[in-house]
């Protein structure tokens, strides 16, 4: 499951569809490890990843953002914009988790969302949209853009850079923006996660193995994307979601 959390969770593919859809379709039982443990150190494994690519670029702006605060400055700062973005999904996290764990975490709403947010990419790619700044607007739609991501099967890379594309970001301003947008949500995802911490010493060597694998493949997952989206469209994922949301409905029975 490390692997394809790792693979997963750059990828505008949704993570936690295929999270829902590899032990339904394929009948995967988790044994008797601790899952909450175990999405914990997931989380982690792929914090690690993104800050190998952005780390060194985000805590630039964290100490850019301190200095243009002590100077009467925050309002243009990109910090400002990444936390402004972060609070949407951050807030709708903390009140709604219960509810999406209950009611949302199903083949239906995967499916839904799946193909909504491919259609989204299509037309993205088609659109011809004069190009834009980050602006306040901009990062406030990203940020309930992310919110959503919330959703099984949206993916929160798909939807953020999809939208700030169709907004009028540069691709690449767009991929970035995402990427930097997750490092805040993963590491509140994970540091909110902790309180369910907790293993047995014959289960440590399966987290440590987790971490690992999501770090990994977390990893060749971001270097793919970053290149891929450097000289091609959102299609192949945008086809991809839809192939597998089809085959979802070709073998379900509801």
């Amino acid at each position: 499951m490390g692997a394809i959390q790792g693979i997963t969770e750059f990828l505008p593919i949704s993570s936690s569809a295929h999270l829902i859809i590899m032990p339904w379709f394929f009948q995967i039982h988790e044994g008797n490890i601790n899952k909450l443990t175990f999405d914990v150190m997931l989380h982690f494994g792929t914090l690690f990843a993104i800050m190998l690519f952005y780390g060194k670029r985000f805590i630039n702006i964290l100490i850019e953002g301190v200095i243009e605060v002590r100077q009467g400055r925050i309002k243009d700062t990109l910090l400002a914009k990444i936390v402004l973005a972060t609070c949407p999904a951050a807030i709708v996290g903390v009140l709604c988790k219960d509810f999406i764990e209950a009611y949302l975490r199903t083949p239906v709403v995967t499916v839904c969302m799946l193909f909504a947010v491919s259609i989204l990419m299509i037309i993205s790619e088609r659109m011809s949209v004069d190009k834009r700044e980050l602006s306040y607007p901009v990062v406030i739609a990203i940020g309930f853009a992310q919110a959503l991501a919330l959703i099984p099967g949206t993916s929160r890379s798909g939807i953020t850079i999809t939208l700030g594309i169709l907004l009028g970001l540069k691709r690449t301003y767009a991929v970035d923006f995402s990427f930097l947008l997750s490092i805040p949500i993963i590491l509140g995802a994970a540091l909110f996660e902790l309180k369910h911490l907790h293993y047995q010493g014959n289960e440590l060597e399966i987290y440590i193995f987790g971490v690992l694998s999501a770090f990994f493949f977390g990893v060749l997952s971001l270097k793919f994307l970053i290149g891929y989206l450097k000289k091609h469209s959102l299609d192949v994922f945008a086809y991809y979601r839809i192939g597998i949301a089809l085959l979802i409905l070709l073998f379900s029975k509801y």
